[in-house]
């Protein structure tokens, strides 16, 4: 029950806070702040690789990870993508390891240009993110409940022993329901298929992560977030979530449908 309230307390909190930043960060500040979260992720992501290959440097990667972000979301993903791999030969070519060399590239694919696309999302609009957040919010709360009461049948017991198929159900209309209401509110009358992908997809996102953490024999990304563990835990969907809508609505200014 301690452990529950702990939960609940800090979702609250970093609601509130994500609420607020949507609604009044200016679209230079919100970006920013994602790129801090990138730095985080970034840093989580090597933190875990670390256990793995040793050389590895989160702090580092960390660090590089913001100006990663930054050049993403204020410039040119193509600018993003030369200095990822330029940063990946540097360190990769000083132990002379390929492992090395794949391990960055994925630190910062997964750790920047997935968080990062929250960043692109709010400055398309910033209402879309509050359909967004209610598809993954609704879905992560209904899972566990669900899952708690009536989960008996082991979803993916290898990666996230927790988790069942009748979470997973649960989870899935949690997300269409809440997505669909919120995209009626602010008027996204298109945005069902974003949704309905993004409630199926929001579990991959979750196991995703969960099999990094396998790999390597840690529960949680970092202990950041109190009864959340990192900020990885905390976003896993979400991110996989964000990178959905965020091409979908891409794709319909591009293509026009």
């Amino acid at each position: 029950m301690r452990e529950l309230s702990l939960r609940i307390v800090s979702a609250v909190i970093l609601a509130v806070i994500a609420i607020s930043a949507v609604l009044y960060f200016p679209v230079w500040l919100f970006k920013t702040v994602v790129a801090v979260l990138s730095s985080i992720a970034t840093w989580e992501v090597a933190h875990l690789l670390k256990k793995k290959y040793e050389e590895i440097n989160p702090i580092n990667a960390g660090i590089f990870g913001f100006f990663v972000s930054l050049s993403l979301l204020f410039f040119s993903p193509y600018l993003s993508v030369l200095l990822v791999f330029l940063y990946s030969f540097y360190y990769a070519h000083r132990v002379y390891d390929i492992n090395y060399l794949t391990s960055y590239v994925f630190v910062y694919l997964y750790g920047v240009f997935f968080v990062s696309s929250l960043g692109l999302l709010h400055e398309m609009d910033r209402y879309l993110i509050f359909v967004l957040f209610a598809t993954v919010w609704a879905g992560d709360t209904a899972a566990y409940f669900v899952g708690k009461a009536i989960g008996k049948h082991k979803f993916a017991p290898r990666l996230s022993p927790k988790k069942t198929w009748e979470g997973a159900v649960g989870s899935f209309f949690g997300s269409v329901t809440a997505g669909g209401v919120f995209a009626y509110y602010f008027q996204f009358y298109d945005a069902f298929i974003p949704i309905l992908i993004s409630a199926f997809l929001l579990q991959i996102g979750d196991l995703f992560e969960s099999f990094i953490k396998r790999q390597v024999q840690e529960k949680d990304s970092s202990h950041l977030i109190p009864g959340h563990g990192g900020l990885l835990d905390r976003i896993d969907a979400l991110i996989f979530a964000g990178m959905v809508f965020l091409v979908y609505y891409q794709l319909r200014i591009y293509i026009n449908f």
